[in-house]
């Protein structure tokens, strides 16, 4: 396709868009703020998931280097606004709480209470990295019925200018029909990418939580020394 042919193209498609009914417009509205809203959530969570996976990596070669609980928290103290830094907060505060009445090393008793409280901590973690995966869901479950929705109606639309015009031919029929088409198009366009998204950072999810359920182990070895 030369160049004039690629303009020829393009301006049909934004023509068509333009051309189109109220029902198709407000379609075609809808899919463009799915895909916006879409596509900055996927930016938005491959920058935190990323950022969690680099400081996951660094709390285990620090936990590995540690010696001690409190040689762990005096790396971690100038990393605050991270997930696995939330763990080993969590389990400060628990230990702090529990050796006030019994100041010195943590007693076997106190650790089903200190895993307790790292759990729920891997609890909320989680729900913060879930956070707005669910409209992706949304997105790839709707969109492609909102586009199949703008579709039928443009059809319904063609097939009611053939019963005004009183003809088939192909110049009354085709610009209606392509019409509703781009709906469809465009609503497949705002679903593949949200759940390829989702399935992705579904995937990095887990493995993020399992590396979180792997550093309690080694919070809790730590404590145990």
């Amino acid at each position: 396709m030369d160049v004039s042919s690629a303009d020829m193209y393009t301006g049909g498609i934004i023509g068509m868009i333009l051309s189109a009914g109220p029902m198709a417009k407000a379609v075609m509205v809808i899919l463009f703020f799915f895909s916006i809203v879409a596509w900055t959530i996927i930016f938005m969570k491959y920058r935190q998931y990323s950022r969690t996976e680099a400081e996951g990596d660094r709390f285990f070669r620090a936990v590995k280097d540690a010696d001690s609980f409190k040689k762990l928290i005096s790396v971690y103290r100038d990393s605050q606004d991270n997930a696995f830094y939330r763990l080993v907060l969590a389990a400060y505060k628990e230990v702090t709480s529990r050796q006030k009445d019994n100041p010195g090393r943590i007693h076997k008793d106190d650790m089903p209470g200190i895993e307790n409280m790292l759990r729920v901590a891997i609890s909320d973690e989680s729900a913060k990295l879930e956070r707005r995966l669910s409209f992706l869901a949304t997105v790839a479950n709707t969109a492609p019925f909102i586009g199949l929705f703008g579709t039928v109606w443009g059809i319904m639309d063609s097939f009611r200018e053939i019963g005004v015009r009183g003809t088939t031919s192909l110049a009354v029929v085709a610009p209606g029909i392509s019409e509703a088409l781009i709906a469809t198009a465009l609503g497949l366009a705002t679903a593949i990418p949200a759940v390829l998204a989702y399935n992705y950072f579904l995937g990095r999810l887990k493995r993020i939580l399992s590396r979180m359920e792997n550093a309690t182990i080694y919070l809790i070895n730590i404590l145990d020394k």
